[in-house]
């Protein structure tokens, strides 16, 4: 636009602009008297109608929205009928305002198209993009009746829980397939996503945890990632990198399959150590065993305890007094590396109840080959799969497992995968620069 007909287009609009200024103005003196809670939230109200107005009257005079050449159908490139100016309203984080732009009808694609809403990134629905990224966040947080509250109170914008609902599930399921399909890509050509951070040693922690959809509980498999520096000689624990998370409801070769690539965005091809660590779950096994198969195995310690205090119980019987000294004992004897003299010591008992301490040995019997805590802890190797403990509570737990909650498979899919974007730090980088408008996956 040249400087003169910008010129003349800021007058314009600031001339037209000099009643709501004034009224603005006017509020604030008769108010000059009250608290900065009155003021500022009056300011607000006032500014954000002065911002939608504002915004309206200069989009109505842009280039793209009074066009009237004639284009082909950017879909089909068959001729488009031109529909002349109509009104569409459009939702802001502010409010609404009103364009006028002009439209077009594809009768190939039965479809009105507006090259103006193309321009803004605007939905179908005519949410701003930041609209829909603030509906995303604000539901990936919190539960999508509290959300709408929150949006209202933060913003003086009322939108329905559904509407919170749709938005976010529709974005999560959107990144989802993205997801899958970087999968596909991987395990079809080798195109593999860029490595984000690299270190000596990566580790790989493992679990599940069960969630209420609407016909009944189903295991969430959860992964964290990062890489970690070898302890030095004045410190006990690895320095890990940002830890990374892998969340999905889908089934055990799909979530490997994701484990899998985001262990190669941590530097999965330069680590000179993998470690993956779990609760002794056979699936996360096997699958360390298909993905990682040069990696060091650990039961996680805390785990490998709590079926130690299983089996003094089932040795001794339940509230009897020699259990903690026997757990405590024998935890010790575990970190000495002591496992295969225990278990030796262990087929001779004869236990109170035979069934629970022959399921307890068996436990050890197969996890043996993963407690070699002795040596574990000489090479600096982290002992607990605390990581992806953490990551059930605070990326899938406190958002999905709270009171009267029940999910679809969409519905958890796309909430979790956007929890798992979110604390991984991925959010604004996708947002940054996925193209508009960001299409709600159905």
């Amino acid at each position: 636009m040249e400087d003169s007909t910008a010129q003349r287009l800021i007058e314009r609009t600031l001339a037209g602009m000099q009643e709501e200024l004034r009224a603005v103005v006017c509020w604030l003196v008769e108010q000059r008297e009250a608290d900065l809670r009155t003021l500022e939230g009056g300011m607000l109200e006032r500014g954000q109608r002065l911002v939608t107005r504002t915004l309206e009257a200069v989009l109505a005079t842009s280039p793209t929205a009074v066009s009237r050449e004639t284009l082909p159908c950017p879909t089909c490139q068959q001729p488009l009928v031109d529909l002349g100016p109509r009104p569409k309203t459009v939702h802001l984080t502010c409010g609404d305002l009103v364009l006028r732009r002009a439209c077009r009808y594809c009768p190939h694609c039965q479809q009105v198209q507006a090259a103006l809403d193309a321009q803004l990134g605007i939905d179908q629905s005519g949410r701003s993009p930041r609209l829909v990224e603030v509906l995303a966040l604000l539901g990936t947080e919190l539960p999508f009746a509290p959300a709408a509250t929150r949006l209202a109170r933060l913003c003086g914008l009322l939108v329905s829980p559904s509407q919170v609902q749709h938005v976010t599930e529709g974005v999560g399921r959107t990144w989802d397939a993205e997801e899958a399909a970087r999968v596909a890509r991987a395990w079809q050509t080798g195109d593999l996503p860029a490595v984000e951070q690299q270190a000596p040693w990566l580790l790989v922690t493992l679990d599940g945890v069960m969630v209420a959809e609407q016909d009944g509980y189903h295991e969430v498999r959860c992964g964290a990632l990062a890489g970690a520096e070898p302890p030095a000689v004045d410190r006990s624990e690895p320095a890990v990198t940002p830890w990374r998370y892998v969340v999905t409801p889908a089934d055990v070769t799909t979530f490997g399959q994701r484990v899998a690539l985001e262990a190669g965005r941590q530097g999965l091809a330069t680590a000179t150590q993998v470690l993956v660590l779990g609760d002794g779950a056979h699936w996360i096994w096997n699958l360390a065993e298909e993905h990682f198969p040069q990696a060091v195995q650990i039961l996680d310690l805390w785990h490998a305890t709590e079926h130690l205090w299983a089996a003094g119980r089932a040795r001794f019987g339940e509230g009897d007094p020699r259990v903690a000294d026997w757990v405590a004992g024998t935890k010790d004897r575990l970190l000495a590396g002591e496992v295969p003299a225990l278990l030796g010591e262990w087929a001779a008992v004869t236990p109170r109840d035979p069934t629970a301490w022959a399921t307890e040995l068996t436990y050890f019997t197969n996890q043996a080959q993963r407690m070699a805590y002795d040596q574990y802890h000489a090479a600096g190797y982290p002992l607990g799969s605390g990581a992806v403990e953490s990551a059930n509570r605070h990326v899938v737990g406190v958002r999905v497992k709270q009171a009267g909650m029940r999910w679809s498979e969409a519905g958890i899919t796309g909430v979790l995968a956007l929890r798992a974007m979110l604390r991984s730090d991925r959010w604004d980088a996708w947002w940054d620069t996925h193209s508009l408008p960001v299409p709600l996956a159905a």
